[in-house]
């Protein structure tokens, strides 16, 4: 019987309606799911040894004649114990099961068996205990080989697995590669059908590797090819040129109250550079917290006025739209330069000055995007934290012109591994800052763990408060829920903040507030009518309170690494020592290694690594890129690999720029990917 792969799980032999039921709760539905339902790890119990050569505390092979078997049930614990005698031409040795009590039935005495486990010593006796066994005179599948190991649900062994999986890899009929003789070749690749099977059943480690190289790429292909065709069609695209004067940058610089740093001077000129193009710039502008990207885009945004071109800048919270208009308010006016900022309740006036060209910088939120606001000549469009917005919106800002698209600029603060922009998303056009302004100090992190680190905590706050600094704290809810009772919430620390220091003036701000009291809080905070301010992750971007020298975060574990590299930058944005507290009283070992590294380092793209490695990478791209979160054997950190799928997509569309003899990378970039607007 063949099968394809769009045949349901209920057409394989030995699968019933109960079975595909539970095949179901892992996403499990088609033959197609399940021979792509890779492996988590696979044990290694190729290496048969004889019994005397057995190591304790390792796992183990062997391959021996049953003696004598024998069962009991324990009186004590009320389980089913199978003890069994079992010998090579090295000696013998005892071996113990546990509440399986139908081996007493199916093991036969004198026949050869493979035996895969753990050895310990019990009594001054070796024993092997609960291993795997099966039959020697069969080919090996659950031990004496390369073993595969699936993650599972209720119901579902890895033996029931292993045997249906092994079925399909001798069965299906139509696995046909996704890439012609020629590629595969230069590329030194295993087909596309021997990878599927071996990277469940390999005979070696080399060809595990080898078909986990061949299924990376076949997940990463469609992303580069996707990448490839965006570029193209940007380039193709009608834009408009900013001229830029041959002194402007000097001029630029001799407005400012400080120096630049390299990267942020670098980064101006390669954005000037974009800017004098006739086809539209799609610029990512990467900087870590406190790096100084709102100076660098304020060159393009004054490089573009003076051309007689409106720019729109668009933050994704009201409180960072209303912090990107102070810190630019005044370097516009030096320049002559109308800016405003829209929030959803400016006014039609506004509105209409807008379209008749009479303000120059509109600054707001998605109340820039969601109104239905004419711009008369817009030219240059600046997002922060892209990623908050939807493809939709960002391309309804794209399509105000009819004759060109404006230039665009995206600014970023999340944390990703360089790496992976250079060898997956290297024709992105990107610009890093790396370096943090002059007179930064590191912020002092420590892990709080223990309510009897309170004292010291106290003794710092309050010194920190008589200096006239600002404190954070932050929770991961506003009020207390009985669905997630082991969480604080904002209210809850309010009270408790109020009896730790009663004669601190403590605020709150989070995401249900409305506007005007959002506006309010902050206010008071740069007016210095507030000590503490107790608030949830809202304050994650936008916040920029010079004087603010400790953050203390509760319930750290329930942040990515990236959100807590982002709150700690809320601090330490003087020259003042700054301190960064994480509290957590979790045990999970995954929770407690993310934390320690936020202790331990404070480079973000370092973070941005190990989070990647943590938590895949949903953690960066979410909706934004879908086909990233589809990714279930590609390292991003892995540069070598990366590479050769930028390679291979870009022979691809030498070989076939519309893809008409790659059916299945078209579609998969149609479906799941960026699209060519995009």
């Amino acid at each position: 019987m063949f099968l394809h792969l769009i045949d349901n799980i209920i057409n394989i032999p030995g699968i019933g309606p109960s079975t595909a039921q539970k095949l179901k709760k892992l996403g499990i539905f088609t033959v197609s799911d399940l021979i792509y339902y890779y492996p988590r790890t696979w044990d290694d119990f190729s290496n048969i040894v004889n019994i005397s050569k057995i190591v304790s505390n390792e796992k183990n092979t062997i391959k021996a004649n049953l003696l004598s078997i024998n069962q009991f049930r324990s009186p004590y614990k009320k389980m089913h114990i199978t003890n069994a005698l079992f010998e090579d031409e090295s000696g013998n040795l005892k071996v113990t099961w546990f509440n399986q009590p139908y081996l007493i039935k199916s093991l036969i005495k004198h026949q050869s068996y493979l035996l895969s486990g753990k050895a310990t010593k019990y009594q001054g006796q070796l024993i092997l205990s609960s291993p795997i066994i099966e039959l020697a005179d069969k080919s090996p599948l659950h031990s004496g080989r390369i073993v595969p190991i699936y993650s599972l649900t209720e119901g579902l062994t890895s033996r029931m697995l292993r045997k249906t999986i092994l079925y399909l890899t001798k069965t299906i009929k139509n696995i046909s590669d996704t890439l012609p003789n020629k590629l595969i070749k230069k590329y030194k690749l295993i087909p596309l059908s021997a990878s599927l099977a071996n990277i469940h059943f390999p005979a070696s480690f080399n060809i595990l590797n080898k078909s986990k190289i061949r299924l990376s790429l076949e997940e990463l292909i469609p992303i580069q090819l996707s990448i490839l065709l965006n570029k193209q069609a940007q380039h193709n695209q009608t834009g408009k040129s900013i001229k830029i004067a041959a002194n402007f940058l000097s001029n630029f610089k001799s407005d400012l109250k400080f120096k630049l740093t390299k990267t942020q001077l670098l980064a101006i000129k390669q954005i000037l550079g974009d800017l004098k193009q006739t086809y539209p710039m799609n610029r990512l502008l990467m900087g870590d917290v406190g790096s100084g990207k709102t100076i660098v885009a304020a060159a393009a945004i004054i490089a573009a006025v003076k051309n007689k071109y409106q720019v729109a800048l668009v933050a994704p919270t009201e409180i960072l739209a209303n912090q990107h208009y102070a810190s630019l308010k005044s370097l516009l006016d030096t320049w002559n330069i109308k800016s405003t900022l829209i929030t959803g309740k400016t006014k039609l006036n506004t509105w209409a000055e807008i379209a008749n060209q009479e303000i120059d910088v509109i600054i707001g939120t998605h109340a820039i995007i969601q109104k239905t606001a004419q711009f008369k000549n817009l030219n240059l469009i600046i997002i922060d934290e892209q990623h908050r917005f939807g493809v939709g919106q960002r391309q309804s800002l794209k399509n105000q012109n009819k004759d060109f698209i404006p230039h665009f600029l995206s600014l970023s603060a999340t944390p990703i591994p360089r790496t992976l922009f250079l060898g997956l998303l290297k024709d992105l056009d990107i610009s890093w800052l790396d370096s943090l302004p002059q007179g930064r100090l590191p912020i002092i992190t420590k892990l709080i763990s223990n309510i009897k680190q309170y004292p010291a905590i106290q003794k710092l706050v309050n010194k920190e408060i008589n200096l006239n600094h600002k404190i954070f704290i932050i929770a991961p809810l506003v009020t207390d829920s009985l669905l997630s009772a082991s969480k604080t919430s904002v209210a809850n620390e309010q009270s408790k903040m109020a009896k730790l220091f009663p004669s601190a003036r403590i605020a709150t701000l989070h995401g249900k507030m409305n506007s005007a009291d959002k506006l309010t809080i902050m206010d008071k905070l740069k007016t210095d009518k507030i000590d503490i301010l107790i608030a949830t992750s809202i304050i994650e971007v936008g916040i920029d309170i010079p004087s603010a020298t400790v953050i203390w975060i509760k319930n750290a574990e329930s942040f990515g690494l990236a959100s807590l590299h982002q709150m700690r930058g809320r601090v330490g944005r003087n020259n003042i020592q700054s301190f960064c507290l994480i509290e957590s009283n979790s045990s999970a070992p995954v929770a407690i290694e993310r934390l320690e590294a936020l202790v331990k380092i404070t480079d973000g793209e370092k973070l941005a690594k190990i989070d990647l490695k943590l938590r895949g990478p949903g953690a960066f791209f979410s909706g934004q890129q879908s086909g990233f979160t589809k990714l279930k054997l590609a390292d991003l950190t892995n540069i070598k690999l990366i590479k050769q799928s930028r390679n291979l997509a870009e022979d691809i569309l030498k070989t076939d720029p519309l893809l008409i003899q790659f059916p299945y990378y078209k579609q998969e970039v149609k479906s799941n990917y960026l699209t060519h607007q995009e």
